[in-house]
């Protein structure tokens, strides 16, 4: 969540993202690979670099700039990172047949819900959901494909997720959600890089009601669709020109 929800709690944003380049290392060696090549990637037990490739769909340069910057934090602490563009109807059934490694997409669609919103972004519900596309895709038919829950953890987020769903009292939403957003900073089922991006929006000078900052978000908020562009007029009482 943002600071703008209600939700928001600094702890669950802050739980995993600390930069503890110690703590890393410690935990690395802790687990066995204490071995490394002469690059300083460290090795698996069979002799292998560790190596994650992180797939993306290609569309633009944003995803591969933070993953280099990313790269370079994580080769310090002996893991070497690669990242693969692809066209997006390949890298999403790359990830729907499970031969992925790792991929990067963007996060919560949603992230200045309240406890009136629904969670179902935080319970595995949807094949689109890029963490766990088989146990979203056994939710969506039923049981007919995919692979049922088998993390106790994610069991737990379905069932909040259908408890809201039959929740009516305002108070009893708002804890299912924290206990959904405690269970996401405990589990770390997606790994959480940027937030609170701008998006710059050229407008005329001559519109008027246009607001000077806002939410630009798909769902809720349809882009401008928040802001009632119908209101929107020109100040000196022309109308915007006809293409030709």
């Amino acid at each position: 969540m943002l600071p703008g929800s209600p939700l928001y709690r600094p702890e669950y944003r802050a739980a995993a993202a600390k930069f503890d380049l110690a703590e890393a290392n410690r935990l690395l060696d802790e687990i066995g690979l204490t071995r490394r090549d002469s690059r300083g990637v460290r090795l698996l037990p069979d002799g292998r670099p560790l190596q994650i490739i992180v797939e993306t769909a290609g569309e633009d340069t944003e995803q591969t700039d933070v993953l280099e910057l990313i790269h370079d934090s994580w080769f310090e602490a002996g893991v070497k990172l690669f990242s693969k563009p692809s066209q997006r109807e390949v890298f999403r059934n790359r990830i729907f047949a499970g031969e992925t490694m790792m991929s990067i997409w963007a996060g919560l669609e949603n992230g200045l819900a309240t406890p009136r919103f629904s969670p179902e972004e935080l319970a595995p519900t949807s094949q689109q959901h890029l963490q766990w596309p088989k146990w979203g895709q056994y939710a969506e038919t039923g049981g007919n494909s995919g692979e049922p829950v088998d993390d106790p953890a994610a069991q737990e987020l379905a069932r909040l997720n259908a408890a809201w769903a039959r929740a009516t009292a305002p108070a009893e939403r708002e804890r299912i959600w924290r206990r959904m957003l405690e269970i996401h900073a405990a589990q770390v089922y997606s790994i959480g890089l940027v937030a609170g991006v701008k998006q710059p929006v050229v407008a005329s000078n001559r519109l008027r009601n246009v607001p000077v900052e806002g939410i630009y978000n798909w769902d809720p908020g349809a882009f401008f669709g928040i802001y009632r562009p119908d209101t929107f007029w020109f100040a000196d009482g022309q109308q915007a020109g006809t293409a030709q």
